[in-house]
């Protein structure tokens, strides 16, 4: 079965993964070009007149932008959170759920295979889809960053694997909520509106201190670049927490799951 989830999920694994490397790929063609003289002479006046809580919220108080990482450690890292956080969000809420809205369950259900080989096997297929995706991005930013010269292998490690933490759980999350629908349509918004509500909730928090505190209830504070640029190393706090978040759903999920009337 684990075979067959594989090859239903390809293409949108393809598509998603293009997406971000062909973003990255005119970004490495370009910004080194682009970088230099007076451009960055212009970039750094344009940095300067910015409020300072413009650049807090991107990392460009703490990072020089006129190198490709340095691009990397503030749009490029922004770019890679948000797209495979959705990525993962809208998997979530798909995998299990399309079964019942595609009208295939019965078909499952003729087969011998319990409702818990189902579940495996779906949660089996989208983590080794995040994976692969994950793996894919890190290989091409590597490459990347060493044909540039502006290789940092650790960091560049860490903040490849930051996003993994924040992504996980939309992915469990989605899977949950979908155990209350019967159709894809309706979840699907629900998971973009999670990711995208989530982090609208950081951003506020990154304008002003006065707010700071809501970002404990964004889960994109779980891979925070900042900690990590700072700090040069991963913050376990938000490790544990990513794992406990996943713990819970997955229990969820198995017992929503059992107890769901399918037909």
């Amino acid at each position: 079965m684990l075979k067959r989830e594989l090859k239903i999920n390809k293409k949108s694994l393809i598509i998603w993964t293009s997406i971000i490397l062909v973003l990255f790929f005119i970004a490495y063609i370009t910004y080194s070009s682009m970088m230099g003289g007076e451009t960055s002479k212009a970039l750094n006046e344009m940095l300067a007149i910015m409020p300072e809580e413009m650049l807090k919220m991107f990392n460009m108080d703490i990072v020089d932008i006129d190198t490709m990482f340095g691009w990397f450690k503030t749009e490029g890292y922004t770019f890679i959170v948000i797209f495979t956080c959705l990525y993962s969000a809208i998997l979530g809420s798909n995998i299990l759920l399309k079964e019942e809205s595609d009208k295939t369950i019965d078909f499952l259900h003729s087969k011998p295979i319990t409702r818990n080989n189902i579940v495996t096997s779906k949660i089996q297929c989208g983590l080794i889809n995040i994976a692969i995706m994950f793996t894919v991005i890190t290989v091409f930013n590597i490459i990347g960053m060493a044909i540039s010269n502006n290789l940092q292998i650790k960091l560049l490690l860490m903040l490849s694997v930051a996003p993994i933490f924040s992504a996980i759980p939309f992915f469990f999350i989605g899977i949950f909520i979908s155990t209350f629908y019967k159709k894809t349509t309706k979840t699907n918004g629900i998971g973009i509106g999670l990711v995208l509500v989530s982090y609208f909730i950081q951003i506020i928090s990154a304008i002003s201190s006065d707010v700071e505190f809501i970002k404990y209830t964004s889960i994109f504070t779980l891979s925070d670049s900042r900690d990590i640029i700072l700090n040069n190393s991963l913050n376990f706090v938000y490790i544990i927490i990513s794992i406990v978040i996943t713990i819970i759903t997955i229990v969820g999920i198995y017992k929503r799951y059992n107890n769901k009337e399918l037909v």
